[in-house]
């Protein structure tokens, strides 16, 4: 971890131990149980799982929680985890100045053709909408999208749609899903289960192929979220915790209800991933239901 990623910051994490100290974990309702797992898991220093957090809480209009963890990071240069931290900030902050202060941090690794991070930039660029705006941003994305080599295709194409949708690029995005490396034919299946509405022709497709991919290949939970809601609605009664963390998350976001069994999937023993997930569902939900969910 490059120190600059440390300043300063255990200092949130004991504050917020010392707010909490005094309460019985007997009595914690489940609503203090599942911001407590978001706010305590934001404070992960250096760990996708911090990032993940944060932006719970940032859905949850909690964005002041995802500051107090990520503000002291803003200086991180680490390659690959300063972009997650900067897409946090770019989200959280409340002034609009300082919003586009750190896109512009984000793109600047994009135009930077020596940058380790710059396939982890154009995804949190096209997670973020950003628009496409710099001098030679467009040709740099273009060019990346145009390459059958590059393992972030999906993501170049996922921001020249965002600009301007064609059948084209869908197409092109659909063709991703038949090359043989799994990691692009996730990332091809991760955004198409974020572009909606898609046409009746290539979603009966998804269906299919969600149908035949094995439930062990990596590809699987990706391919199922972007099949349609039926499938994704299977997946969160799933036992895989990663899979039915990764539709309990889909299926909050899309406002759509979801059932959650606190006393398993809050568990101390249960995947972080997946307590992360239940937690931001259950929060989601008007405050008597959370109450209620126990």
């Amino acid at each position: 971890m490059h120190p600059s990623c440390r300043t300063l910051a255990i200092l949130p994490v004991l504050l917020l131990l010392a707010q909490t100290q005094g309460a019985e974990p007997a009595t914690t309702s489940p609503a203090l149980r599942c911001e407590t797992i978001l706010v305590e898991s934001s404070h992960a220093e250096g760990e996708w799982s911090g990032i993940h957090a944060a932006e719970y809480l940032i859905r949850l209009n909690e964005s002041p929680k995802a500051l107090a963890a990520f503000r002291p990071l803003a200086e991180c240069m680490t390659p690959q985890y300063r972009i997650g931290v900067w897409r946090v900030l770019a989200q959280a902050e409340p002034a609009p100045q300082d919003k586009a202060r750190y896109i512009e941090k984000i793109r600047g690794v994009l135009l930077d053709d020596t940058a380790d991070d710059r396939l982890h930039a154009l995804e949190s660029l096209a997670k973020l909408h950003a628009s496409i705006e710099a001098p030679g941003e467009l040709e740099i994305v273009e060019r990346l999208a145009d390459s059958a080599d590059y393992s972030g295709r999906s993501f170049a194409i996922w921001r020249l749609m965002q600009a301007k949708p064609t059948p084209k690029l869908l197409d092109l995005l659909m063709d991703e899903l038949k090359t043989e490396d799994d990691v692009r034919r996730l990332r091809a299946a991760f955004v198409l289960g974020q572009w909606k509405p898609l046409p009746a022709a290539d979603q009966a497709k998804l269906r299919q192929l969600s149908a035949s991919e094995p439930l062990e290949s990596i590809v699987f939970p990706y391919l199922a979220i972007a099949a349609g809601q039926a499938e994704t609605k299977r997946l969160a009664e799933s036992k895989n915790a990663a899979h039915r963390a990764l539709a309990l998350k889909e299926l909050t976001n899309r406002g759509i209800a979801v059932k959650v069994a606190p006393a398993v999937d809050l568990a101390d023993d249960a995947p972080l991933a997946l307590r992360q997930a239940a937690a931001f569902a259950l929060l989601m939900k008007r405050p008597n239901e959370t109450a209620d969910a126990n």
